[in-house]
């Protein structure tokens, strides 16, 4: 216990800092006023937009939070009492089957972004083509029954967004893991030696102490604890940027910037790139966004980010040769680019 706080204390003074700020912000009228007039005083922010500052992102807070808890606690159960080999070892050896199959194996083992790179370094060790790995790598974060969920509740019961988001994803993780079949199907792809980088795998994923004391459902809570404290803070970031666009950016310049089309997907693409936040409440950033932006920049956010964001190419960087990063960041990159604006 003792080394888990030292270890994680950022994040908890991260939460904890922010819980009181939360608290404030509900219920410390006094605090807030007199910040607010500071504010105000010195950088020109005035009550209302803090207000709407507030107002945009505990909304996206309060939906999402939900669906964090649920896929890290889903993801963790998976971790805990499902072995992927057992279920890897029922796919077809024929690439034509298996590639298809490893798109939609996400619906079976639901693994977050978080940890999709651990695992598909795993099974490449395990020695299954990289082709499978990587295409249930990109696949897996988008089709699975949390992300699906949340998708549609996020965009006011819309079945349209959700199959158009899976279509797109599950399209774009089959062509790469075609073209990985073509390129590096006799190729070294795991770095020679695994450099020590110190993310929530490490801990997650790669538990190395023995659990024989520890029942597997506590090990699973354990587990979700990790995660959770991984995620919420890109979700809190991604949020607070979100409601920060549209607090003091504005609708109407969100709006003539996406006008020109091919800019808007680039700017959403971009955003989530840099904000790294789960897929499984990424749905509930974009969805902020759809008084401003059109169909094709919110689905270029909606699978581009779960499929390639920062956090995920640090660990890709640690785990494959650079060739392969690189190969996997341009290729995705220019998929999702491709065929949100040929498309929509």
């Amino acid at each position: 216990m003792i080394r888990w706080i030292r270890h994680y204390y950022i994040e908890i003074t991260g939460i904890f800092v922010f819980a009181v700020f939360m608290y404030l912000l509900s219920f410390g009228d006094t605090f807030f006023s007199s910040t607010s007039d500071w504010l105000r005083n010195n950088i020109s922010v005035s009550n209302e937009s803090l207000y709407n500052l507030s107002t945009i992102f505990f909304g996206i807070f309060i939906e999402g939070l939900p669906f964090i808890l649920l896929g890290v606690f889903v993801s963790s159960l998976i971790h805990v009492f499902v072995k992927e080999e057992t279920v890897w070892r029922w796919l077809p050896k024929s690439p034509l089957l298996s590639i298809p199959l490893a798109a939609c194996l996400g619906l079976v083992l639901p693994i977050c972004e978080c940890g999709i790179v651990p695992v598909a370094r795993r099974l490449i060790e395990k020695g299954f083509p990289s082709h499978v790995a990587f295409t249930f790598l990109l696949a897996a974060p988008v089709v699975n029954p949390v992300t699906i969920v949340s998708t549609y509740m996020a965009f006011g019961d819309s079945w349209y967004m959700v199959w158009l988001r899976l279509s797109l994803a599950v399209g774009i993780a089959i062509i790469m893991g075609v073209l990985f079949l073509l390129f590096f199907s006799d190729k070294n792809i795991l770095k020679g030696e695994r450099d020590q980088i110190h993310d929530c795998t490490e801990h997650c994923h790669h538990d190395d102490h023995d659990h024989a004391d520890e029942g597997r459902l506590v090990h699973a809570l354990y587990h979700s604890i990790f995660e959770f404290i991984d995620m919420s803070k890109y979700f809190i970031l991604g949020g607070i940027i979100a409601a920060s666009f549209q607090t003091f950016i504005g609708i109407s310049a969100i709006k003539e910037v996406a006008s020109d089309g091919v800019l808007g997907i680039l700017l959403m693409m971009g955003l989530a790139f840099g904000l790294s936040i789960c897929s499984s409440a990424d749905a509930f950033v974009a969805a902020s966004f759809r008084t401003a932006l059109s169909t094709a920049p919110m689905m270029a956010f909606l699978v581009y980010g779960p499929m390639m964001d920062l956090k995920n190419l640090l660990m890709m960087s640690g785990s494959f040769r650079w060739s392969v990063t690189l190969f996997l960041f341009g290729g995705t990159t220019c998929l999702t680019l491709v065929s949100v604006w040929l498309f929509l």
